[in-house]
């Protein structure tokens, strides 16, 4: 699967929002490495999923509350955007925990990562010339 990199275009501007991607970026390479030792550790792979979907609600929370700072126009989109996402990976963590095979795993990383990089570029990108005039 690889690593995932963070790069310029992954950055919106805001610190804390900045910082939790790349937090976010760091528990899913921790899975990335997880599914790609030598033994698959469902024990491990469900310590990272945990720290991984705790952040994940932390970092929506954030990043909500800036966008109302803000007055982000896209504000109820964006939240039904971060909802459907905890959904999707709640269903695909929970058929982890109850079958926890490493191909449930890795549909787990591969949503995520894919969801997670795509959303940041095509979606919270979008906040950058609202959150620039605040905390430029």
């Amino acid at each position: 699967m690889g690593a995932i990199t963070w790069r310029r275009q992954l950055s919106v501007g805001q610190p804390s929002i900045d910082d939790d991607h790349k937090h976010l970026i760091e528990y899913l390479n921790e899975l990335d490495a997880a599914l790609a030792a030598e033994r698959f550790q469902p024990v491990r792979v469900a310590k990272i999923l945990v720290k991984l979907l705790e952040y994940t609600k932390e970092h929506f929370a954030r990043e909500e509350r800036i966008m109302q700072i803000v007055h982000y126009p896209k504000f109820e989109e964006h939240v039904a955007m971060h909802r459907a996402a905890v959904k999707m990976v709640s269903e695909l963590s929970n058929r982890f925990s109850i079958d926890p095979t490493h191909e449930n795993a890795e549909q787990l990383y591969k949503f995520t990562a894919d969801w997670l990089v795509r959303h940041i570029i095509l979606m919270d990108t979008q906040l950058t010339p609202y959150v620039r005039g605040v905390w430029a």
